[in-house]
């Protein structure tokens, strides 16, 4: 009987950091939010206001930490070697899926714990003010008899906006290569493009373009929606103007952890944030910026995640992305 006390007393002892957490002791201290966008763009404005709520209801301070670049390689590089303890998580878009499957193919769905979706949000396009492309029926008809005249700006190839695009020009009958498409650090870096002049036309979202919209310095000609946004309600879908694309393909927006992390951890990020989606202030965010409510847990997050990755591999080979 001693023997098997000290035995215990060993082990308990002995215990990991992670057993530690997984006894309900998460969290202690801050934890670090990696973003792989620049400052501005809609992951970032979406983070950090996430960020707010999810401090007063996990008790510690969440710090954002942009690092972009690569695709998302700098941050994929700090998360994966992180401790899987609760204390680092990240953002997560379908163009993270998209990455995987081309520049960062040392990482899959499988190398990281999906812990919570937090919205979907539909794609649209928009030019400067002063364009002469006034419809996408105007945007077709340029790209068809003048290849390579129309400047698409967005994030990078084989993200979730690029794959939009495609999905919208195939549905259009504009061949790919018509297109010149430049890519961005953020959708928010290739807004600002187009307001520049750099870019004929952007594919982005309601949130990034809105205010430059109401200004008059935008002017949005489509939206990839089954009906019109309320924040747009001028902008007719794309389908009201002729082209029968696929709407089912929106961007994802969600959390994910270090591989290896507590189901019970994972659960309470994922219960801290169902609750902030709820809150008065996240449900304003979410009517004005037009995401859709669309949370989930753990299980099912890597269920869709996994659903996702498929998608992007058939896309891929149709557009020939390697």
């Amino acid at each position: 009987m001693i023997r098997l006390i000290k035995y215990a007393i060993a082990a308990t002892l002995t215990l990991s950091p992670f057993a530690a957490v997984a006894q309900g002791q998460y969290p202690t201290h801050p934890i670090s939010y990696l973003l792989h966008v620049s400052p501005g763009g809609a992951t970032d404005v979406m983070a950090r206001r996430l960020s707010i709520e999810l401090e007063k209801t996990l008790k510690q301070p969440l710090v954002v930490e942009n690092m972009p670049g690569g695709r998302g390689a700098a941050q994929r590089a700090k998360l994966t070697s992180a401790a899987p303890d609760g204390y680092t998580i990240a953002a997560v878009t379908s163009t993270h899926i998209g990455a995987m499957n081309q520049t960062l193919k040392s990482y899959n769905v499988d190398s990281v714990d999906w812990i919570a979706r937090l919205a979907t949000e539909p794609y649209l396009v928009v030019v400067p003010a002063n364009s002469p492309i006034k419809t996408m029926k105007d945007l077709v008809e340029q790209a068809k008899s003048k290849p390579g005249s129309v400047v698409m700006a967005g994030f990078v190839r084989g993200s979730g906006g690029h794959f939009a695009w495609e999905i919208m020009a195939k549905a259009a009958g504009v061949p790919s290569a018509n297109v010149r498409w430049v890519p961005y650090d953020s959708v928010g870096d290739a807004v600002t493009a187009t307001l520049g002049g750099h870019a004929g036309a952007a594919v982005a979202y309601v949130d990034l373009v809105r205010t430059h919209v109401e200004s008059g310095a935008l002017r949005v000609i489509g939206i990839m929606t089954e009906e019109r946004v309320p924040q747009l309600p001028d902008v007719p879908t794309l389908k009201e103007q002729g082209i029968n694309a696929d709407t089912s393909w929106q961007q994802m927006r969600g959390i994910i952890g270090p591989k290896g992390m507590p189901d019970d951890v994972k659960t309470k990020i994922a219960d801290a944030v169902k609750a902030a989606l709820q809150t008065p202030d996240m449900l304003a965010y979410y009517k004005d910026s037009s995401l859709l409510s669309a949370f989930m847990g753990p299980a099912e997050f890597t269920k869709q995640a996994r659903h996702e990755d498929d998608v992007t591999k058939a896309l891929m080979k149709d557009l020939g992305i390697k």
